[in-house]
């Protein structure tokens, strides 16, 4: 068996806990997944873009660790987001985000949620042990090492799909 904190490792964790995700949607209608919640009026079909662009985002971030020396990180991110609207908040990035990705259909949604974790593995792939201990300043979770980076996706799928088993018992 893997350790938690080897390569091997850290994919069991990032493909478990993905697996536990689509599990907490898997037996709800369509209707269901588009059906606006709550406070923040997101969906389920919502939730799930957020969590692939948040992937996304995050990985490309941890990749640019592995590359580029700390002061030049954030800057290099944030030249990705040219017509992001005043400084950086995560609630106001994350928000904008999800109007962006709201045009894609449920079936774009899910391949994307798809394909990011097959990127983000088939990356995990090309580092070694030292790669993972690179760092960076992230600019919500403050300094990260890229294995740093790679657990805040494991408690990103977990805390998102506490939010799809709240809203589902909540029919």
């Amino acid at each position: 068996m893997p350790a938690p904190e080897d390569i091997a490792g850290i994919k069991n964790k990032l493909t478990s806990e993905r697996a536990k995700l689509l599990e907490a949607f898997a037996n709800l209608s369509r209707e269901t997944l588009l059906k606006p919640f709550g406070d923040d009026g997101w969906s389920i079909k919502d939730l799930l873009a957020h969590v692939a662009m948040a992937e996304a985002v995050n990985v490309k971030f941890a990749k640019m660790m592995v590359t580029r020396e700390t002061p030049v990180q954030l800057k290099e991110l944030a030249a990705d987001y040219p017509d992001f609207p005043g400084e950086f908040e995560l609630d106001k990035f994350n928000a904008w985000m999800t109007e962006r990705w709201r045009a894609q259909s449920l079936d774009e949604i899910l391949s994307a949620l798809d394909a990011t974790r097959a990127d983000t593995l088939a990356w995990l792939d090309t580092l070694t042990l030292a790669q993972l201990e690179r760092a960076g300043a992230h600019a919500v979770w403050g300094d990260q090492s890229v294995r740093g980076m790679l657990r805040i996706l494991v408690i990103h799928d977990k805390f998102h799909r506490g939010d799809i088993e709240k809203r589902s018992a909540n029919l």
